[in-house]
């Protein structure tokens, strides 16, 4: 595990290693594999952190609604300016590894069963749309996929225009929904409206996980460490004499407790499609909130022997959840 004292010089790397990491097709079905072996919530997700803006233009967080299941996550309320009939509803809920096929059918999912639902049959419902979010400050990462839709739907008797967000970053969802009566909206101003909010949203909220999902290759001091020996991933030296040489399974160094050795061990975590993005080390799981963010905490308890913490119910409609 890398020290606290080399916190700095992983960070240096952040950047870095989105972009080797992008390299490496194998690192998708490296993690799939490594969720697959360990329970999820308790296991692979143990503790979460998420910073989110309490103001979004015109929005401001106005409530903040923790679920009572565990894999429901939390949801926040933004209301727009001092009009109670105008907010947009923010759910945070973890995800795991998932590819944006996944989100596709997912947020496909959440469209055919607004359609299906009673009172809604035959009403106006736009197609599944997808777009990308760039991520300010995440040089080299790969592109957030958005998908949303606008529709019209009925409840009580009154029309409603409606529109939905959904995406996946870093082991979370988060989707939004935002409704207003059919007489003073349509769906297309609602989902433009959505769009623009849940890009900036997404931009400046912070999601950080730990568990079993942080996996660095072992320090292992040795006095000579060799470069070209089979299988070296990476190494990092000085006057041209290798300090440490980064493995898939292991960092060789000279001094195990060295910034050398810690700047092998995240540079190997990268490139052997280990790392997965949004997780970090126990020891970053205290993150400074800046003024105008507001933290979410979340500790996962381990899951009862026998189950792998992806019980029925995480696939089941989540309470609360729009």
């Amino acid at each position: 595990m890398i020290q606290g004292r080399h916190r700095k010089a992983r960070g240096i790397l952040m950047g870095l290693a989105f972009g080797l990491a992008a390299l490496f097709a194998s690192s998708h079905a490296s993690a799939d594999d490594t969720q697959a072996e360990r329970p999820f919530l308790g296991g692979f997700l143990q503790e979460s952190r998420i910073l989110y803006p309490l103001t979004i233009g015109q929005w401001t967080a106005r409530d903040e609604h923790r679920y009572e299941q565990a894999e429901a996550g939390a949801s926040v309320r933004y209301q727009h300016g001092d009009l109670r009939d105008r907010w947009i509803d923010v759910y945070f809920y973890p995800a795991g590894i998932v590819p944006d096929e996944h989100v596709r059918a997912m947020a496909q999912g959440t469209v055919d069963g607004i359609r299906a639902s009673p009172g809604n049959e035959g009403l106006p419902a736009g197609e599944l749309e997808t777009s990308h979010i760039a991520l300010s400050g995440d040089k080299g990462r790969r592109p957030v996929t958005l998908y949303s839709a606008g529709f019209v739907l009925a409840r009580d008797g009154t029309r409603y225009a409606s529109a939905m967000t959904l995406l996946a970053k870093d082991l979370y969802y988060i989707k939004g929904r935002y409704s207003g009566e059919a007489a003073s909206h349509t769906p297309e101003s609602l989902h433009a409206e959505l769009k623009d909010f849940s890009t900036r949203l997404v931009r400046e909220t912070r999601l950080y996980s730990t568990g079993e999902c942080w996996m660095p290759p072992p320090i292992v001091q040795v006095a000579a460490p060799d470069p070209k020996a089979t299988g070296a991933l990476v190494n990092i030296g000085s006057e041209g004499a290798a300090r440490a040489v980064g493995f898939a399974d292991r960092v060789e160094a000279v001094d195990a407790g060295s910034s050398e050795a810690a700047i092998a061990q995240f540079l190997a975590y990268s490139t052997s499609g280990r790392w997965i993005s949004g997780c970090n080390p126990p020891e970053d799981m205290t993150p400074a909130v800046p003024d105008g963010m507001r933290e979410l905490r979340f500790e996962y308890r381990a899951p009862p022997e026998r189950s792998d913490g992806s019980t029925p119910r995480l696939r089941s409609p989540r309470a609360g959840v729009g």
